[in-house]
């Protein structure tokens, strides 16, 4: 059926409601006294067929309503939890007005609690009021809403009707909360640095462009806040993090959001060793206490969180699961592996890289590091004894790569060199989709007046999310993920437009 006839009856009601009850769109507020949750919860001893006649005030919306001649029921839910309230002819105002009431409709009602002959807690309902009026139909409460498009599209009908999201986010605040105490405990201190920065740094990432009008000057979104995290080590903090919204202009999958929030640390005086401790901690405190137990689910897999993980070389995976020695092999034949696999890559590293991407990391289940990656990737870290290598590590869980993390380069001089091969090879290679590092002139400059050794660490937080929430993609636990544009929204507003006379807004 057409959105215009299933909305054709709620704009009759309103007009009716404004009539009789008033427009629900002036209500300002409603003192809420109890929340459903707290509500259950005091009356949980209620015995069957029981009440007491202690008045509370519960707000919500209506998702159910079901007329039984002199009685009617409605399941109320409010953020977290849902409720039955009856309305009785003999003791519930304007009781004949309740055919106004719609499922979606959100109300506030005034009763006391009663538990019924089945057993089931509800609020007998004295007063009511509709606070605000849903134009639009919800789909059926029996089949929710199926499509995946409509679910990221219209997140709020999927909170609507699927209480289990809400309190999955919900739960999602919770390991955020946890992440926040955990380094506070540590003596980290939760910093803010800039998302518009003249020159984008931090990663391997094509980066959104904007303009700054003020200034007259180009800006980027931030890939990620490394570098001026890391200005703060010079500026004499020692322990920093921020939860940090950055942008990559690149693709959209499972893994991938061009927007989305990681959380970066930097510890001065610490190795990458350190760091690899930190999160083990971290993970486990946070594992323990969202979850109750260091073992939990993922699509079907065990994953256990229990320390020590496993620690292994980015080459020795690969030689370990692809029967690969990439150490033994000179360029020509590992360009050659490469072209046969179908890896485009102008750096080596970046070749070793996708060789592990392609052999390795799907295998990884249980919380592992994998450490050693190739330097020439990892313009920003110190290098290891063996100068091919850098002290970097990733984390993977469930094939997933969770952590990023490296012993900080804090030399100005090998820090310069660096940005200008990183120069240097963008204008040999002349794409225009070439990821690298562009010279930061402001941050050495910083590394001049020195900065301590450190250790810093990035975690992808939506995909820990992912995990800990047991969801196979980043859509799921992101609250509005990055979609098309959608065009030629269908408005019940323009479809109406008696709507303006019948709410006295011409």
């Amino acid at each position: 059926m057409a959105l215009k006839d299933l909305a054709k009856d709620r704009v009759e009601k309103l007009k009716i409601c404004v009539e009789k009850l008033g427009n629900p769109f002036l209500e300002k507020r409603f003192e809420k006294t109890i929340s459903v949750e707290e509500f259950k919860e005091k009356y949980s001893e209620l015995e069957k067929d029981k009440e007491i006649k202690e008045i509370h005030k519960i707000a919500g919306r209506i998702l159910s309503k079901r007329e039984h001649g002199k009685i009617i029921f409605a399941d109320l839910w409010d953020e977290k939890s849902k409720i039955q309230l009856v309305f009785r002819k003999d003791k519930t105002e304007n009781f004949e007005n309740l055919d106004l009431l719609e499922r979606g409709d959100i109300i506030g009602v005034e009763g006391y609690p009663y538990r019924t002959k089945r057993g089931e807690l509800s609020l007998i309902v004295e007063k009511w009021k509709i606070l605000s009026k849903a134009l639009r139909p919800l789909p059926d409460q029996w089949f929710g809403v199926k499509d995946v498009e409509t679910r990221y599209r219209e997140r709020y009908l999927d909170l609507i009707l699927n209480p289990e999201e809400r309190k999955m986010f919900i739960e999602i605040h919770k390991i955020m909360q946890s992440i926040r105490e955990f380094l506070d405990k540590k003596g980290f201190i939760e910093v803010y640095t800039p998302i518009l920065q003249p020159v984008y740094g931090g990663a391997f990432a094509r980066p959104f462009k904007t303009f700054f009008h003020a200034l007259g000057e180009e800006r980027y979104l931030r890939i990620a806040p490394e570098l001026y995290l890391k200005r703060l080590l010079v500026g004499g903090f020692e322990k920093v993090y921020e939860f940090a919204p950055c942008f990559r202009n690149e693709g959209i999958d499972a893994q991938h959001n061009p927007e989305f929030v990681q959380i970066e640390l930097y510890w001065a005086y610490a190795d990458y060793n350190d760091i690899m401790n930190l999160v083990e901690e971290l993970f486990v405190y946070i594992v323990q206490k969202i979850k109750g137990s260091l073992e939990i689910e993922y699509q079907g897999k065990k994953i256990n969180f229990s320390r020590p993980w496993k620690r292994i070389r980015m080459v020795d995976a690969i030689k370990q699961f692809g029967k690969i020695d990439v150490e033994k092999l000179s360029e020509k034949e590992l360009r050659k592996i490469a072209s046969d696999l179908g890896i485009e890559a102008e750096r080596r590293g970046e070749i070793i890289e996708k060789l592990f991407d392609h052999y390795v990391k799907d295998k990884l289940v249980n919380p592992t590091f994998v450490t050693h990656f190739p330097s020439d990737i990892t313009p920003l870290a110190k290098k290891t004894e063996n100068p091919i290598y850098a002290e970097r590590f990733e984390l993977y869980i469930a094939g997933i790569e969770v952590c990023n993390a490296y012993t900080e380069l804090n030399n100005p001089v090998e820090q310069y060199i660096r940005f200008k091969e990183e120069e240097e090879l963008r204008a040999k290679i002349k794409k225009e989709d070439f990821e690298f590092m562009p010279m930061d002139r402001d941050y050495i400059r910083a590394l001049e007046y020195a900065m301590p050794p450190a250790g810093g660490l990035g975690i992808g937080l939506w995909r820990l999310f992912m995990i800990l929430c047991n969801k196979s993609s980043l859509k799921e636990v992101i609250l509005f993920p990055a979609l098309s544009k959608e065009e030629n929204i269908e408005l019940v507003t323009e479809m109406f437009p008696e709507l303006k006379k019948i709410l006295k807004l011409c």
